[in-house]
């Protein structure tokens, strides 16, 4: 039987997937101002679940910098959909706004500065994706929207599925029969925090 390697955490942080300079900066703007942001591998993850299920329409729920924005816009991009990402913080929904400008991807994206969970009261049209990354306290109270508005077959990934604040959403999701799930502890190079659980999420 085949051993595990050395050091596994340096190896897998070895292994970030190129990206662009102005994904560098943003990374480097979040460690000097301490905003938390997914980091590369998730999201790569996004971009690669987003192409997987040719996801058009898309929702974010909460961005700050657009850092996390950057990776779905351009899942959207390559299969013609759309992002609606929203941001309670209005600085910081017209710096992810600018950032989104600055990748050259406004075609496929758009920032709301808006309270998500009022604002998802209003959605109506089916949704195909949602990634959630709002304060984990109200991930419970999300969690009916989610299901009401993500068609049959939509995917939900939720950030920071590890803290404490998450718990009864994790408890929640695993019995609704709405979902499918599973949720999955990782060690995430660059993401905030590193070590994280992420839930992922089938609507039935």
């Amino acid at each position: 039987m085949s051993e595990m390697m050395a050091k596994p955490e340096a190896y897998f942080r070895r292994m970030l997937p190129k990206r662009s300079a102005l994904l560098h900066a943003l990374e480097e703007e979040a460690r000097r101002e301490e905003i938390p942001i997914v980091g590369p591998v998730v999201g790569e993850l996004l971009y690669v679940l987003a192409r997987a299920t040719g996801a058009a329409r898309i929702l974010e729920l909460g961005t700050a910098t657009g850092y996390s924005a950057i990776f779905l816009a351009e899942a959207c991009a390559a299969t013609g959909g759309h992002l609606t990402a929203m941001e309670v913080d209005e600085t910081m929904a017209r710096r992810a706004a600018a950032n989104l400008a600055s990748a050259g991807l406004t075609q496929w994206a758009e920032v709301k500065c808006v309270n998500a969970l009022e604002e998802m009261a209003r959605i109506v049209e089916p949704l195909d994706f949602i990634f959630m990354d709002i304060e984990k306290e109200d991930y419970l109270t999300m969690l009916p929207h989610c299901a009401r508005v993500l068609r049959t077959g939509g995917f939900l990934l939720a950030d920071n599925v590890g803290f404490a604040d998450a718990d009864a959403f994790n408890r929640a999701i695993v019995k609704d029969p709405a979902w499918r799930t599973v949720s999955l502890f990782a060690f995430l190079p660059e993401h905030s925090p590193e070590k994280d659980g992420l839930c992922l999420a089938v609507r039935v």
